[in-house]
């Protein structure tokens, strides 16, 4: 029989998992693609005991499910609703601390905040606005966005000669938290182009899209 306090305790006990900086970047990882204990560390920072401990952590709890590849155990999360609950998560912790004197600076100065998707739905129904995934091909692959077109960072540069300077580019990488969606709207501005970040992340993109695009 539950008691009154179940629903506490088992909120709790998931709430934990949110309470480690680590486990959060290996949460925003794997919402792009499923990797290994050595991709995860090395993207992370972290050594590989320490992050193998923090992956039991989520296994236990229910955030993540491995399979053999060959001679490595490969990581997913088990739900996509994981990384939207992060994302909520970063809007609260922005509200919250928005006006701290900690407040994080922008890794790059392009001259605007993070824009909304919800707020250029119909500049995209009307094939006014171009939405560029800038994430590497793997991460592309295994978590692609509808309509998005797929112009990995290192390519960008050189692929920014070709865009249309009649159009507006919405760029978006892994989500607020990657620095790659800063510098691909700067080169894109350097080039000459009307380039905007997208605040969400690809999962919130895929969602937004899947509902308002026919």
């Amino acid at each position: 029989m539950r008691t009154a306090n179940y629903h506490f305790n088992i909120a709790s006990s998931v709430a934990s998992v949110f309470s480690s900086p680590t486990r959060l970047k290996i949460i925003y990882i794997l919402a792009q693609a499923p990797r290994s204990v050595e991709v995860i560390s090395k993207m992370t920072g972290e050594t590989i005991a320490n992050t193998s401990q923090h992956l039991q952590k989520l296994l236990r709890e229910g955030f993540v499910i491995s399979h053999k590849e060959k001679l490595s155990k490969i990581y997913r999360l088990k739900d996509e609703l994981i990384s939207l609950i992060l994302e909520e998560l970063f809007d609260l912790a922005e509200k919250i601390k928005e006006n701290s004197e900690n407040e994080a600076a922008p890794i790059l100065n392009v001259n605007a905040k993070p824009i909304s998707l919800l707020s250029i739905v119909e500049d995209i129904q009307n094939n006014k606005a171009i939405i560029l995934d800038i994430r590497d091909e793997y991460e592309t692959s295994q978590t692609p966005v509808l309509n998005a077109i797929s112009l990995p960072l290192e390519t960008l540069a050189e692929k920014a000669k070709t865009l249309k300077k009649s159009k507006t580019y919405y760029v978006f990488c892994r989500g607020r938290a990657c620095e790659h969606a800063s510098k691909g709207v700067h080169i894109l501005q350097t080039a000459g182009l009307k380039a905007f970040r997208l605040k969400e992340s690809p999962t919130s993109i895929r969602h937004i899209i899947n509902t308002y695009t026919p």
